[in-house]
């Protein structure tokens, strides 16, 4: 595999795995409509940190594994 086809697939894999971040934050954001987590977070609120982390985490690993 040449650098150019190594390079194309980093930026589409990161294209691809930075879009699913995005709407499964903006997907759950819209399935809890009592929390606003930009206020919680805003607030220090740990609980919604520590929530959010364990999310885009688990998110990681889905997106990681299905991108290969």
């Amino acid at each position: 595999m040449d650098l150019g086809r190594y390079v194309i697939s980093i930026l589409t894999s990161l294209v691809i795995g930075l879009a699913g971040f995005v709407a499964a934050y903006k997907i759950f954001d819209w399935l809890t409509p009592g929390v606003s987590f930009n206020d919680q977070l805003n607030n220090n609120n740990t609980a919604v940190g520590l929530f959010l982390a364990g999310l885009f985490i688990g998110l990681g690993l889905l997106l990681g594994s299905a991108i290969k």
